[in-house]
Protein backbone atom coordinates (compact mmCIF):
# COMPACT_ATOMS: atom_id res chain seq x y z
CA UNK A 1 0.00 0.00 0.00
CA UNK A 2 1.36 3.39 -0.97
CA UNK A 3 1.78 6.26 1.46
CA UNK A 4 -0.82 8.27 -0.48
CA UNK A 5 -3.38 5.47 -0.11
CA UNK A 6 -2.75 5.24 3.62
CA UNK A 7 -3.03 9.01 3.95
CA UNK A 8 -6.26 9.01 1.97
CA UNK A 9 -7.86 6.36 4.17
CA UNK A 10 -6.76 8.18 7.32
CA UNK A 11 -8.14 11.45 5.98
CA UNK A 12 -11.42 9.69 5.28
CA UNK A 13 -11.66 8.53 8.87
CA UNK A 14 -10.76 11.99 10.16
CA UNK A 15 -13.32 13.69 7.93
CA UNK A 16 -16.00 11.19 8.92
CA UNK A 17 -15.18 11.60 12.59
CA UNK A 18 -15.72 15.33 12.32
CA UNK A 19 -18.98 14.94 10.45
CA UNK A 20 -20.59 11.94 12.13
CA UNK A 21 -21.98 13.86 15.11
CA UNK A 22 -23.67 16.41 12.87
CA UNK A 23 -25.03 13.65 10.65
CA UNK A 24 -26.22 11.80 13.71
CA UNK A 25 -27.99 14.83 15.10
CA UNK A 26 -29.83 15.44 11.84
CA UNK A 27 -30.95 11.81 11.76
CA UNK A 28 -31.84 11.89 15.45
CA UNK A 29 -34.18 14.84 14.98
CA UNK A 30 -35.86 13.04 12.08
CA UNK A 31 -36.45 9.90 14.15
CA UNK A 32 -36.64 10.88 17.78
CA UNK A 33 -38.48 14.16 18.09
CA UNK A 34 -41.94 12.87 17.12
CA UNK A 35 -41.73 10.46 20.08
CA UNK A 36 -39.88 12.68 22.56
CA UNK A 37 -43.01 14.25 23.98
CA UNK A 38 -44.26 10.88 25.22
CA UNK A 39 -40.86 9.60 26.40
CA UNK A 40 -41.72 10.32 30.04
CA UNK A 41 -44.57 7.78 29.79
CA UNK A 42 -42.23 5.01 28.63
CA UNK A 43 -40.01 2.77 30.69
CA UNK A 44 -36.40 3.63 29.87
CA UNK A 45 -34.66 1.17 27.55
CA UNK A 46 -31.00 0.26 28.13
CA UNK A 47 -29.27 1.05 24.84
CA UNK A 48 -25.65 -0.06 25.01
CA UNK A 49 -23.81 -0.64 21.74
CA UNK A 50 -21.37 -3.58 21.95
CA UNK A 51 -17.68 -3.69 21.10
CA UNK A 52 -18.40 -6.01 18.17
CA UNK A 53 -21.33 -6.52 15.83
CA UNK A 54 -22.15 -9.65 13.81
CA UNK A 55 -20.33 -9.74 10.49
CA UNK A 56 -16.88 -8.67 11.71
CA UNK A 57 -17.72 -5.08 12.68
CA UNK A 58 -15.43 -3.87 15.47
CA UNK A 59 -15.68 -0.65 17.47
CA UNK A 60 -13.53 2.06 15.88
CA UNK A 61 -12.85 3.63 19.29
CA UNK A 62 -10.67 0.60 20.10
CA UNK A 63 -7.23 0.73 18.47
CA UNK A 64 -7.11 -3.09 18.52
CA UNK A 65 -9.86 -3.10 15.86
CA UNK A 66 -7.29 -1.89 13.31
CA UNK A 67 -4.49 -4.27 14.36
CA UNK A 68 -2.80 -5.95 11.41
CA UNK A 69 -4.72 -3.89 8.87
CA UNK A 70 -3.91 -1.06 6.48
CA UNK A 71 -4.61 1.55 9.14
CA UNK A 72 -2.63 -0.09 11.94
CA UNK A 73 -0.13 2.76 12.11
CA UNK A 74 -2.92 5.31 12.52
CA UNK A 75 -4.99 3.13 14.87
CA UNK A 76 -4.32 5.07 18.07
CA UNK A 77 -5.16 8.44 16.51
CA UNK A 78 -8.31 7.14 14.82
CA UNK A 79 -9.51 5.37 17.96
CA UNK A 80 -8.94 8.47 20.09
CA UNK A 81 -10.92 10.66 17.73
CA UNK A 82 -13.74 8.15 17.38
CA UNK A 83 -13.95 7.76 21.16
CA UNK A 84 -14.32 11.54 21.51
CA UNK A 85 -17.05 11.63 18.84
CA UNK A 86 -18.89 8.75 20.51
CA UNK A 87 -18.71 10.33 23.95
CA UNK A 88 -20.00 13.63 22.61
CA UNK A 89 -22.83 12.01 20.67
CA UNK A 90 -23.86 9.90 23.65
CA UNK A 91 -24.15 13.04 25.74
CA UNK A 92 -25.96 15.21 23.22
CA UNK A 93 -28.50 12.78 21.78
CA UNK A 94 -30.34 11.80 24.99
CA UNK A 95 -30.12 15.35 26.33
CA UNK A 96 -31.75 16.80 23.23
CA UNK A 97 -34.28 14.05 22.59
CA UNK A 98 -35.26 13.45 26.20
CA UNK A 99 -35.16 9.69 25.67
CA UNK A 100 -32.61 6.90 25.46
CA UNK A 101 -30.28 7.28 22.47
CA UNK A 102 -26.75 6.21 21.68
CA UNK A 103 -24.21 6.18 18.84
CA UNK A 104 -20.93 4.43 18.03
CA UNK A 105 -18.63 3.98 15.04
CA UNK A 106 -17.34 0.65 13.73
CA UNK A 107 -14.83 -0.62 11.20
CA UNK A 108 -15.11 -3.70 8.98
CA UNK A 109 -12.51 -5.25 6.66
CA UNK A 110 -9.89 -3.09 8.36
CA UNK A 111 -10.85 0.21 6.71
CA UNK A 112 -14.58 0.52 6.00
CA UNK A 113 -16.35 2.94 8.32
CA UNK A 114 -19.85 2.18 9.60
CA UNK A 115 -21.85 4.40 11.97
CA UNK A 116 -24.61 3.14 14.22
CA UNK A 117 -27.30 4.93 16.19
CA UNK A 118 -30.01 3.47 18.40
CA UNK A 119 -33.03 5.33 19.79
CA UNK A 120 -35.91 4.57 22.09
CA UNK A 121 -38.44 5.21 19.37
CA UNK A 122 -40.86 3.33 17.17
CA UNK A 123 -39.18 4.86 14.12
CA UNK A 124 -40.84 5.70 10.85
CA UNK A 125 -40.00 9.41 10.69
CA UNK A 126 -37.11 8.91 8.30
CA UNK A 127 -36.48 10.74 5.03
CA UNK A 128 -33.84 12.90 3.32
CA UNK A 129 -34.41 16.62 2.99
CA UNK A 130 -34.74 16.26 -0.80
CA UNK A 131 -35.45 13.42 -3.20
CA UNK A 132 -33.86 13.51 -6.67
CA UNK A 133 -34.30 10.56 -9.02
CA UNK A 134 -30.76 9.26 -9.75
CA UNK A 135 -31.96 7.74 -13.04
CA UNK A 136 -32.92 11.08 -14.54
CA UNK A 137 -30.08 13.24 -13.26
CA UNK A 138 -26.49 12.98 -14.39
CA UNK A 139 -25.52 15.03 -11.35
CA UNK A 140 -26.39 12.27 -8.93
CA UNK A 141 -29.42 12.05 -6.68
CA UNK A 142 -30.98 10.79 -3.49
CA UNK A 143 -33.80 8.30 -3.21
CA UNK A 144 -35.38 5.89 -0.72
CA UNK A 145 -35.76 2.17 -1.10
CA UNK A 146 -37.05 -0.76 0.91
CA UNK A 147 -34.17 -3.17 1.56
CA UNK A 148 -35.11 -6.31 3.47
CA UNK A 149 -36.64 -5.20 6.77
CA UNK A 150 -35.12 -1.74 6.47
CA UNK A 151 -35.95 1.60 4.92
CA UNK A 152 -32.85 3.06 3.27
CA UNK A 153 -31.81 6.50 2.06
CA UNK A 154 -29.51 5.96 -0.94
CA UNK A 155 -27.36 8.76 -2.30
CA UNK A 156 -25.72 8.45 -5.72
CA UNK A 157 -22.65 10.38 -6.81
CA UNK A 158 -22.60 12.42 -10.04
CA UNK A 159 -21.04 10.90 -13.13
CA UNK A 160 -17.40 11.80 -13.69
CA UNK A 161 -16.00 12.94 -17.03
CA UNK A 162 -19.06 12.04 -19.06
CA UNK A 163 -19.07 8.44 -17.84
CA UNK A 164 -22.25 6.62 -16.88
CA UNK A 165 -23.30 7.17 -13.25
CA UNK A 166 -22.42 4.33 -10.90
CA UNK A 167 -25.21 1.85 -10.21
CA UNK A 168 -24.03 1.57 -6.60
CA UNK A 169 -24.90 4.26 -4.03
CA UNK A 170 -22.11 6.50 -2.80
CA UNK A 171 -23.74 6.49 0.63
CA UNK A 172 -26.40 4.34 2.31
CA UNK A 173 -28.30 4.98 5.52
CA UNK A 174 -30.77 2.35 6.70
CA UNK A 175 -33.32 2.21 9.49
CA UNK A 176 -34.85 -0.85 11.13
CA UNK A 177 -37.45 -0.50 13.89
CA UNK A 178 -39.04 -2.62 16.59
CA UNK A 179 -41.69 -1.87 19.19
CA UNK A 180 -39.58 0.54 21.27
CA UNK A 181 -36.20 0.66 19.57
CA UNK A 182 -35.00 2.03 16.24
CA UNK A 183 -31.55 1.25 14.84
CA UNK A 184 -29.97 3.31 12.10
CA UNK A 185 -26.77 2.34 10.28
CA UNK A 186 -24.84 4.46 7.76
CA UNK A 187 -21.82 3.89 5.55
CA UNK A 188 -20.33 5.12 2.31
CA UNK A 189 -18.48 1.82 1.81
CA UNK A 190 -20.81 -1.00 2.87
CA UNK A 191 -23.86 -1.99 0.75
CA UNK A 192 -27.33 -1.23 2.08
CA UNK A 193 -28.27 -4.91 2.25
CA UNK A 194 -25.36 -5.57 4.60
CA UNK A 195 -26.24 -2.54 6.72
CA UNK A 196 -29.79 -3.86 7.14
CA UNK A 197 -28.45 -7.24 8.26
CA UNK A 198 -26.32 -5.52 10.90
CA UNK A 199 -29.27 -3.39 12.01
CA UNK A 200 -31.55 -6.44 12.25
CA UNK A 201 -29.08 -8.35 14.44
CA UNK A 202 -28.40 -5.35 16.68
CA UNK A 203 -32.10 -4.57 17.04
CA UNK A 204 -32.78 -8.12 18.19
CA UNK A 205 -30.00 -7.89 20.79
CA UNK A 206 -31.15 -4.49 22.09
CA UNK A 207 -34.76 -5.66 22.40
CA UNK A 208 -33.57 -8.71 24.35
CA UNK A 209 -31.88 -6.35 26.84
Amino acid sequence: MSASTSSSRTSTWVAIALGVVLLGLVAAFAIGLPKASSASDQQAVDLTLPDKLPGGYAAADDAASFKGGQLAQQADAIAKQQAASTAYGNKVLPDVLGTAATTRSYVVDGTKAVFVQAFQSAGGAFAPTTLVDPKTSGSGGTTMQKVGDGACILTYAPAQGGAQPSSAPADSQCQVSGDQVTVQVQSSEVPAADLVKVADALLADLQDQ
